[in-house]
């Protein structure tokens, strides 16, 4: 191991399938390695005590009753002060801060907790933090365990994690980046350790933060291999049943116009439009008092993750086809033989009162109609928000800007799209919806004509904060008045008198307000099929021949049958493309080849999110993918206005 004393906990992965995605992985590493293995040194219960960070990792991954399963009677907070328990045995999952450390070792001075201590970090800790516990005498005379589990992460979703790191986007742009690079390159290396995956890395070489990280990154995963020899990965001369994985860097700042794109697929309008924190979004319900009581409107409280399949499988649809969706499953339940309604009232299209009236009428289905109930309330929730803030007529003019196209085909031209931008935001209240608009523009077209630039600001009215935000985009290498000749961030020449255009359009979507594709999808597309270029994405070490075809070209994408137009009053308010197709990729959870690895620095948004799910699915490539952080629109735009930050 690294450091004397200390073991690595990374063995036991290796009774991970390989078709376990990464949620799956850490849900087991974390049973095994952390609370199986002190529960069996350990004769009756535990504590369990974290700081900040490790009860994030943690709950991210397990609820509290998987905790409980392993003799954990109660979960403490290390910061705070704690009562004595003198007869039981603890378990210690610390992030490994000085401040934590010193906290440990502080438990000590007069023991709080018995004869069985059990002290884990999540990831790398400093040789003279280790120091500090092997001089503390009476905690060394419990040390039943003391190891690194490389779990310094938070698992989004099966297949995405999240560095929980957004207060590293200031200073990753503004050339203040070494302590940041070595920070995120550590949690990496616990990422790549927990997927067994020693992966080739490759960047985007425009990026001086992804070419910075991407040597840091090597140089640690390299100091990982040779301080642990036990530890095993997919490729070596053990396990060939998996090639070498591939771990491609990516940076916000390449992409700065899908993180200011209204989505309407439900995850991301959840996020844009709800008040949502971490994965927790709350609602009014109707809530029955008891089975013959009144309804009760209380605030509730919903966790949107893995374990609501329900939320799986919507989570990447249109919203409307959500809402149809569970209105037509809702009405199936409602109508069946089973449910004790008179006839007159079956096929009827139902409110939501009518619907929580339902709910009160079938006690037997009240779990299932619970949850889809809940879904209703969010999906008919974002809805509320669609039309109030007229974003049918805003996500027109996003999407003909970002792809340089109408939705008949027709490439506007650039005077005629900079009267529909001051009109619209002249029309629009929230000055944050101005602000996120105006950087839209700015962003798609590669900067403002100089013969409009007073026009639209004037149009905009931004003042203070937000006016600033906009102008902070030229840290990110983004003009606000172009050069007349200047491509935009993402692509498409300015000039000529037509918009820019920015974003490529997908063929296979059903609606013409979701024709934009974040870029991203066509690199994670390349990258699966080996074709991804190596002057764009240069690689640190030479790769295999299998992963550099010199030519090639991408499977082009199948268009499938335009769908039937949908009914009701929701989903007619979105119109159809001409080139419509069903939006709900297909294909199961079995994959080939090498693991693909990408990594945003700077924040992913949703968008993105989905896509990766969507280009899996089709290449049957797994990808896992993850950032600094999950960015909102409103997250992102508070992170450029710290860029202005002295």
């Amino acid at each position: 191991t690294r450091t004397s004393g200390r073991r690595s906990t990374t063995k036991a992965s290796q009774s991970s399938s390989s078709t376990d995605g990464l949620r799956t992985i850490v849900q087991k590493r974390l049973t095994k390695d952390v609370f199986k293995n002190s529960a069996a040194k350990c004769d009756g219960w535990m504590i369990l005590v974290v700081d900040k960070r490790s009860m994030r990792v943690v709950s991210s991954a397990i609820g509290m009753y998987d905790i409980m399963e392993n003799h954990v009677s109660l979960v403490e907070d290390i910061d705070k002060k704690r009562a004595p328990f003198k007869d039981l045995g603890v378990i210690y999952l610390l992030s490994g801060t000085e401040e934590s450390v010193n906290h440990l070792v502080a438990d000590y001075e007069n023991p709080l907790y018995g004869k069985n201590a059990f002290v884990y970090f999540l990831g790398p800790v400093a040789n003279h933090e280790i120091d500090k516990i092997k001089q503390c005498r009476p905690l060394l005379k419990r040390l039943k365990a003391l190891g690194e589990i490389n779990i310094d992460f938070l698992v989004k979703e099966e297949r995405a994690f999240s560095l929980d790191m957004r207060s590293a986007f200031p200073p990753l742009y503004l050339r203040n980046a070494r302590k940041i690079e070595a920070n995120i390159a550590d949690k990496l290396v616990t990422v790549c350790v927990t997927l067994n995956e020693y992966p080739h890395i490759r960047y985007a070489n425009e990026s001086a933060s992804c070419s910075a990280l991407a040597r840091t990154f090597h140089l640690k995963m390299d100091e990982f291999l040779r301080n642990n020899d036990s530890w095993w990965y997919h490729g070596d001369s053990r396990h060939t049943d998996r090639a070498r994985g591939t771990l491609l860097l990516l940076d916000r700042k390449d992409d700065c116009l899908s993180p200011l794109m209204h989505d309407f697929t439900y995850q991301a309008m959840v996020n844009d439009l709800l008040p949502m924190e971490d994965d927790k979004v709350s609602y009014k319900s109707e809530t029955f008092q008891s089975d013959d009581g009144p309804m009760k409107v209380m605030d509730k409280d919903v966790l949107l993750n893995d374990n609501d399949v329900l939320w799986v499988e919507l989570r990447a649809k249109h919203i409307a086809d959500v809402i149809q969706i569970l209105s037509t499953r809702i009405r199936e339940m409602v109508n069946s033989d089973t449910s004790g309604l008179n006839q007159k009232d079956k096929g009827k299209t139902m409110s939501l009162t009518q619907m929580a009236n339902a709910l009160k009428a079938l006690p037997e289905y009240r779990e299932v109609m619970s949850k889809l109930s809940q879904h209703m309330h969010l999906s008919h929730e974002c809805m509320e928000f669609f039309r109030k803030d007229g974003l049918l007529t805003l996500s027109e003019l996003e999407q003909t800007l970002a792809t340089g196209k109408r939705d008949d085909g027709r490439s506007p031209k650039l005077a005629e799209m900079v009267e529909e931008l001051c009109d619209m935001l002249e029309d629009m209240n929230d000055p944050l919806a101005r602000a996120r608009l105006l950087m839209l523009f700015i962003v798609s077209q590669g900067g403002i004509d100089p013969q409009y630039k007073d026009k639209v600001f004037k149009s905009a009215k931004l003042t203070g904060k937000l006016n600033q935000c906009v102008q902070n985009l030229e840290v990110l290498d983004i003009p606000i008045v172009s050069s007349g000749e200047k491509k935009s961030k993402i692509g498409g020449l300015f000039g000529g008198g037509r918009i820019s255009a920015t974003g490529s359009t997908d063929g296979d979507s059903e609606y013409t307000t979701s024709r934009y594709v974040p870029p991203m999808k066509e690199t994670m597309t390349k990258m699966c099929q080996n074709i991804l270029s190596i002057e764009e994405f240069p690689s640190v070490m030479p790769l295999p021949e299998s992963a550099v075809r010199s030519s090639g070209t991408a499977m082009s994408a199948r268009r499938r049958a335009e769908a039937s137009s949908l009914r009701g009053s929701t989903t007619s308010q979105f119109r159809r493309s001409t080139a419509a197709a069903s939006s709900d990729p297909t294909g199961g959870d079995t994959y080939t080849g090498e693991r693909q690895i990408v990594f945003v620095v700077g924040g992913l948004c949703f968008s993105e999110l989905r896509v990766a799910r969507e280009v899996m699915s089709k290449e049957s490539k797994e990808i896992i993918i993850g950032s600094t952080h999950f960015t909102k629109p409103t997250d992102f735009m508070q992170d450029v206005s710290k860029l202005g930050d002295k």
